[in-house]
């Protein structure tokens, strides 16, 4: 079975493509140049389109209490790398990906108490694998992208699959907008294929391979909860 052929069935048949990578070949390489490219298109899409004074005033939001001498100053500095934030947003986003990748791995491989335990590289590929709906999410904020006029496109619309998105949470009010923010519908889907091939690499239950899999999303949002 080939790369294409993988990359279909984890859409499709993620059972059948989780019992395959197991100790078969797992397309590491490929899975993660094809996540970056879709980490790539997103984010540089998205900050090539919106206003970077947008961009200027929402770091300036979450500075309180400065002197308006020292906010010009500040609005002055963002302004200069505001060119940049394309390139800078998506490299962020990227390592922020790997970042929590990587985490996820050491957790599931922690957590893994099978007889033959795989290595962190297998579990770090097989987390590239639960992570392959941001290639729809990326799809869709496309075709949102290329659809929608210039005039009505919304910075927020970034994140379009969340919760506040979903429900239409005024920013108004921010703990229940900062929260909606926080909790994506893709979430479900990562979690389900989490669910799907924890269940076959550490030959446990669902039950418990739905816990292992729910737990490090659920407390992502509890710190995010506390954080606001």
């Amino acid at each position: 079975m080939g790369f294409f052929n993988s990359v279909c069935d984890v859409f499709v048949a993620p059972g059948s493509l989780f019992s395959r990578i197991r100790y078969g070949e797992a397309w590491g390489v490929w899975v993660f140049a094809i996540l970056t490219l879709a980490i790539f298109v997103l984010y540089y899409s998205f900050y090539s389109v919106i206003d970077s004074e947008w961009l200027v005033q929402k770091q300036l939001a979450g500075i309180q209490d400065l002197p308006t001498s020292q906010r010009e100053e500040l609005a002055r500095i963002f302004r200069s790398f505001a060119e940049y934030a394309g390139w800078l947003g998506t490299f962020l986003s990227m390592l922020v990906m790997m970042l929590v990748v990587s985490g996820l791995s050491c957790y599931y491989m922690f957590m893994d108490q099978s007889e033959q335990k795989k290595t962190f590289e297998r579990w770090f590929t097989f987390t590239l694998w639960t992570q392959t709906p941001v290639i729809v999410s990326t799809l869709m904020f496309i075709v949102m992208l290329v659809t929608i006029p210039a005039q009505d496109f919304r910075p927020d619309l970034i994140n379009y699959s969340s919760v506040s998105q979903l429900f239409s949470i005024p920013a108004e009010q921010p703990l229940l907008y900062a929260l909606g923010n926080s909790l994506d519908i893709f979430y479900l889907w990562n979690i389900f294929l989490a669910t799907v091939g924890i269940k076959i690499w550490t030959e446990t239950t669902f039950t418990k391979a739905t816990l292992i899999a729910v737990t490090p999303y659920v407390l992502y949002i509890v710190a995010k909860i506390l954080s606001i």
